[in-house]
């Protein structure tokens, strides 16, 4: 499958998933449980994420990346996937009962107790999916995810209507990893193979060892702010968070669409046959740049309709922590494949030390503005963002060549069409107008009518980007050819 067919085939899959969950998401926060539920789950699916970040152990990328692969390294890394699967069910069972202690919860050691379980199923997906992964079918992989979507969306909601409470998205989130390991193994090239062996071991491991110790850092810095969270301010105050975090990740995932596994591979075909990565990698700037940037300020300005209008009216304070979480992204979205292409590039070291910098950066400030309020929480993510780039700009600058002037040259370019995009939406609630659905499609069309216009005058990347998809419509494309 070619690069372009595999990334429409990703995007159009992250597109339902996304909207699946999203779905799933608004039924359950509307109808079904309330912030506090949310919250306890949330709390317990942190705490087990700080320890299952483990479960990959770099086993996707290495399949990936290897030049050539055996029956022997196929069994050896299904060995390991089982290993590392029954370590972190063991380690998330043996964390349930402190942590429901901690949080004065006993609905937490349940809770803990189904997502360790879930682990056992990674030697029946992990492999699978690396394999598909290497065989560019993305085909494949989007009908993987979207059944599990399904799985986990019908589970919770039944269960969910059934009385369980929190447990309800526990139970939907096994039901999802029952699915996924099921039909991994069934459409995957391999089928169902299970025999143990340590041949070979010592690459896998190694390899493994560095992108975990980034895996875990991440997690932590991933997870942390639901724990702190939730013993500052409480259950309640992690379900809002949970939520406006939940909607930028959202966005991200939709607009996003899966690109970055297929850039990944991108990367490292151009790092493969040694070509210069500059002026890929800052056209891949000013695209993420000039999409996200604009999503994420408009998702700030409108935080507090948008979440009264998608979750109801009990979940308005969500908007105090979404306008600043979502101001942050712009910020992450500066520097895209942080960590991919470094890694592709063997800076494992010095990606490293960032990545546990750049971890106890967000704890600290998380933890200094905190008892400030729900607000200050977000608030903080924003400070941490500035920081992470100040982080990662100098080794994103030996990694790909590029120089200061031409990476902020980028931005100045996709900052210019972030404000035509957002202008009118500024506009049009200023004053603290209610937005009605009539104003919200005048500004979105003038929004987008504007983004175009500034895309086309500044000669962005972009623009060219969506010319040249234009013309591979059919309709398009063929009057393009008759004139």
């Amino acid at each position: 499958m070619s690069v372009r067919r595999a990334a429409l085939w990703s995007v159009g899959g992250q597109w339902l998933v996304f909207a699946l969950n999203f779905a799933v998401s608004v039924v359950i926060a509307r109808y079904l449980l309330p912030p506090s539920a949310i919250g306890t789950f949330s709390v317990g699916f942190a705490a087990a994420a700080l320890v299952s970040m483990l479960q990959d152990f770099g086993l996707s990328r290495f399949l990936v990346r290897a030049e050539h692969l055996t029956d022997d390294i196929l069994d050896t890394c299904t060995t390991i996937t089982f290993c590392v699967g029954a370590g972190i069910c063991l380690i998330v069972a043996g964390l349930s009962v402190p942590v429901a202690w901690y949080y004065s919860d006993r609905t937490l050691v349940p809770i803990m107790l189904l997502i360790g379980a879930a682990f056992l199923l990674l030697p029946f997906n992990t492999v699978p999916i690396a394999l598909l992964q290497r065989a560019v079918d993305y085909r494949t992989i989007a009908t993987i995810n979207l059944a599990a979507a399904v799985a986990n969306g019908a589970v919770s909601i039944t269960a969910a209507l059934a009385g369980y409470g929190a447990l309800s998205l526990a139970f939907g989130f096994v039901a999802q990893q029952i699915a996924r390991a099921t039909i991994a193994t069934w459409l995957g090239s391999r089928g169902l193979r299970l025999r143990p062996s340590f041949k070979g071991a010592r690459p896998i491991v190694s390899f493994g060892s560095g992108t975990t110790v980034l895996a875990v850092s991440g997690a932590i810095g991933t997870r942390s702010p639901e724990l702190i969270i939730g013993s500052a301010l409480g259950m309640h105050a992690v379900g809002l968070y949970g939520r406006a975090a939940g909607m930028v990740e959202g966005l991200r995932v939709l607009l996003d669409g899966g690109m970055s596994s297929v850039l990944f591979s991108h990367f490292a075909q151009l790092i493969r046959a040694k070509r210069p990565l500059e002026r890929a990698y800052l056209d891949l700037v000013a695209c993420y740049t000039s999409i996200m940037w604009p999503a994420m300020l408009v998702l700030s300005l409108l935080a507090e309709p948008i979440v009264t209008l998608v979750y109801g009216e009990g979940w308005q304070e969500a908007a105090q922590a979404l306008r600043w979480v979502a101001l942050s992204d712009i910020l992450f979205f500066a520097l895209p494949l942080h960590t991919e292409v470094p890694l592709l590039g063997g800076y494992l070291r010095q990606l490293l030390v960032r990545n546990i910098v750049e971890t106890v950066v967000a704890i600290v400030c998380l933890l200094c503005l905190v008892r400030f309020g729900l607000a200050a929480a977000g608030a903080a993510r924003l400070l941490y963002a500035a920081i992470w780039f100040v982080i990662y700009l100098g080794l994103m600058r030996r990694v790909i060549g590029f120089s200061r002037r031409a990476l902020f040259a980028t931005h100045a370019r996709s900052l210019a069409s972030t404000v035509a995009a957002c202008l009118p939406v500024a506009l049009l609630t200023h004053g603290g107008q209610v937005l009605t659905l009539d104003v919200a499609l005048l500004a979105a069309v003038a929004g987008a009518a504007s983004w175009l216009l500034a895309l086309k005058l500044l000669h962005h990347p972009t623009w060219r980007e969506l010319h040249r998809a234009a013309g591979s419509l059919p309709i398009l494309g063929a009057r393009r050819a008759a004139t």
